[in-house]
């Protein structure tokens, strides 16, 4: 019997106002490059290709990687993202990373492909305390149809929607020489900033910024 390949297409969440850190995160440098690229790099070797996720009229915050574009209206949040990249990608698996995760680790997303199974629709990271992050998952082809009835019904907490997937939970035990708790630390405030060491100026200005040439840290989109 011949079992068809998913193709498994990393996703960058890049949609949201930042309305709490006062700007896009997206496009905030950390280390010389926008959280967003960051992101991608990290799905970059572990997908086939990396997209990210924008609203319907915004800008990409990583120009080396193609983008998706929410469908109207915007500022439905995460899963009218996931949504619109399940349907630009008809038979793909998606492992969607959230781009205010600055301390994530490719081995720790490798943990969630190493813990996929046939049955799940969804593998997520969980931290010491037991919070589920589902944007820093492998949401599985499988999980499409409730992720597109929940965005036409107006559904949009993506915690919600867990109760009606069959989830595998990565715990920190789980995962050999990572810090899950420190890769799990997202971004939400300036302080939030400020507490990893990144000054609250350094704001991407995505007119005049030249992304120029790909380099083997920051692969382009495949």
């Amino acid at each position: 019997m011949i079992v068809a390949m998913v193709e498994r297409v990393g996703l960058v969440l890049a949609g949201g106002s930042g309305r709490r850190m006062g700007r896009p995160k997206g496009a905030l440098l950390v280390e010389g490059r926008s959280l967003a690229a960051n992101a991608a790099s990290l799905l970059g070797p572990l997908c086939g290709r990396v997209l990210i996720s924008v609203p319907p009229e915004g800008r990409n915050p990583a120009p080396r990687y193609p983008i998706v574009r929410d469908a109207e209206p915007a500022g439905r949040g995460p899963l009218a993202g996931i949504d619109a990249a399940f349907a630009e990608n008809e038979s793909s698996d998606l492992l969607v990373l959230a781009c205010d995760y600055p301390q994530m680790t490719v081995r720790a997303l490798q943990a969630l492909l190493t813990a996929d199974a046939a049955d799940l629709d969804l593998v997520l990271l969980c931290d010491g305390n037991g919070r589920d992050h589902p944007l820093a998952a492998l949401w599985k082809r499988s999980a499409a149809a409730a992720v597109r009835e929940a965005v036409e019904d107006r559904r949009f907490k993506v915690r919600a929607l867990l109760a009606d997937l069959s989830v595998r939970r990565i715990h920190p035990a789980e995962v050999d020489e990572v810090d899950l708790d420190r890769a799990l630390i997202n971004l939400n405030t300036p302080e939030d900033l400020a507490a990893i060491g990144v000054p609250q100026e350094m704001q991407l200005d995505l007119e005049s910024w030249d992304p120029g040439e790909p380099d083997e840290t920051d692969p382009p989109g495949r």
